[in-house]
């Protein structure tokens, strides 16, 4: 992830309340579930699309990574810690 990309992330996320950080955790991790790769090497996709595609899934998974991070941070209790 580029700085800037975190840089965003830190300006949209410093806006949220408690309760969107949390929803929008959930839904980061919900996104990165599962992987797509395989499946797209095993019914020949061209190579480009496949490294685009691993690309965004880590993305994805980074991105529910700090948030996770940042919740931490604001002490918000996650997966029933509650």
């Amino acid at each position: 992830m580029k700085k800037k990309e975190i840089n965003e992330i830190m300006a949209h996320v410093a806006a949220l309340s408690d309760e969107k950080l949390e929803e929008e955790y959930y839904t980061a991790v919900d996104n990165c579930l599962g992987s797509q790769v395989d499946t797209m090497i095993e019914r020949g996709y061209d190579s480009v699309d496949i490294i685009e595609r691993e690309k965004h899934e880590k993305y994805l998974s980074e991105y529910a990574d700090m948030l996770g991070y940042l919740c931490e941070k604001r002490n918000i209790k996650l997966w029933g810690d509650k």
